[in-house]
């Protein structure tokens, strides 16, 4: 009994000891609520619009659509974060997702006739805008939910709500499915989930915001929306790793629209139902594995040891989808997924790790805002693209996710002729590169 006494200290000094903080305890269950909502409105709103419309171009357009709002709101929304509360601000956008999801779910239950894809749509851009400013002012306030000797363990377990999610939101629309037969509970499920994650946002008591440039007007605005931008781009190593995970999320973390479509034409799955249970399965197999991944993360503490992890997942990042574009059944299409999760959890906690790191909070939501633009920005693009060649041309949904994880991995290769991303994979983010980028953070304001 003992022995087991002194494991579970170690577990929780090592691996879950920001889940020790109150504060930051409410905001780490307020995003794995809203995240699971986010992941089953994913699922079941690409195969919802899969069966109103019998299009797989139409799975790329709502998810496009969902996505590309961050392109225009994560910079403003980064501003939001440093220029007011940071809770209010994630209160808000908390609300807003939570009407929207309520409003989707009285029209699939009691409009289901009468609705067509431009109306899913739609909702999807409101969802998009919510979600775009959720992101940046959740990140910024987790570094001061913490000590700032545990914000690297703070990002990893937050990270693992972001994957985890993968598997929980998932998962809960099995649980719906297997019992009630029905896919209207499912969106009611994704508005119950914003609901909890709304009470405990209310709930969270820690003052946070940045330090933005005095004055009014558009320009002053403009200004300081540009600060988090201006840091990026002045800042050889986040420049780097920012650019490497815009790759990776463009080319191997783009499949939302491709699921539904791979469910139904290479595993055998029809009808709306089992068109987003098929999905379902996938996305848990995805998400498990990515949450038992950043959960083991948050216990690494050598550097030079979350550098080497984060070239070898990057490589596997691209491997795994190769391995799902391979498999000729839905078994062996789940163990390909959590091999996707896996690495592309992996790989995604360590980069917004080390990226957190290295921000300054003056800074913070906005630079989170920026990273955010990008990464969205080309995931919703190439849902976009990826959804549109598996409808109009002969390119089969496989097919696209083999070419896109060859592509990454030649990326990974060239990734080695930047000095600053080969000094990440050898030794990490060192304490001289932290100080110095607090160090022109400082000059720069």
């Amino acid at each position: 009994m003992l022995k087991l006494d002194e494991v579970g200290r170690s577990i929780n000094s090592r691996y879950l000891v920001s889940l020790q903080y109150a504060e930051y305890r409410k905001l780490w269950l307020a995003t794995l609520c809203s995240q699971s909502s986010a992941w089953a409105l994913i699922v079941a709103r690409a195969a919802l619009v899969l069966e109103i419309t019998n299009s797989a171009a139409w799975t790329g357009y709502v998810t496009f659509a969902a996505m590309i709002p961050s392109i225009l709101v994560s910079p403003f929304a980064g501003f939001l974060a440093d220029r007011f509360d940071r809770r209010t601000v994630l209160a808000f956008a908390y609300v807003v997702n939570l009407a929207h999801n309520v409003l989707l779910a009285i029209l699939v239950a009691f409009m289901y006739d009468s609705l067509e894809g431009w109306h899913i749509l739609l909702l999807a851009v409101l969802n998009g805008c919510a979600r775009s400013t959720q992101m940046p002012s959740a990140q910024a306030l987790l570094a001061n939910t913490v000590p700032k000797e545990r914000i690297l363990n703070a990002v990893s377990l937050y990270q693992a709500t972001q994957h985890g999610s993968r598997f929980v939101g998932p998962l809960l629309i099995l649980v719906v499915l297997w019992s009630t037969g029905h896919q209207d509970w499912v969106f009611f499920l994704c508005a119950g989930l914003y609901a909890l994650g709304l009470t405990q946002v209310l709930s969270i008591n820690v003052a946070s915001r940045g330090v933005v440039e005095a004055g009014r007007g558009i320009r002053v605005i403009f200004r300081n929306m540009g600060a988090g931008l201006g840091y990026m781009y002045h800042t050889p190593v986040i420049l780097s790793l920012v650019l490497l995970v815009v790759a990776h999320c463009g080319m191997v973390m783009s499949f939302e629209s491709l699921f539904p479509v791979l469910s139904r034409d290479k595993l055998g799955m029809e009808g709306g139902v089992g068109i987003m249970g098929g999905a379902s399965y996938l996305m848990v197999g995805y998400g498990a594995a990515a949450l038992v991944t950043a959960l083991g993360l948050a216990g690494v503490q050598s550097e030079r040891t979350r550098g080497r992890l984060f070239l070898w997942l990057g490589v596997l990042s691209g491997i795994s989808p190769i391995a799902l574009a391979l498999s000729p059944n839905l078994h062996l299409a789940i163990l390909s997924t959590a091999a996707m999760g896996l690495s592309q959890g992996g790989f995604m906690t360590l980069s917004h790790a080390m990226l957190q790191s290295m921000a300054p909070d003056a800074v913070r939501g906005r630079l989170m805002g920026v990273y955010s633009w990008h990464i969205q920005g080309f995931m919703a693009s190439f849902n976009l693209i990826n959804g549109t060649l598996a409808a109009f041309t002969a390119l089969t949904a496989p097919l696209i996710l083999g070419v896109g994880g060859v592509g990454f991995i030649i990326v990974m290769a060239f990734s080695f002729a930047r000095v600053s991303l080969r000094d990440l994979y050898a030794k990490g983010v060192p304490a001289d590169v932290r100080a110095a980028a607090q160090a022109q953070a400082a000059g720069d304001d």
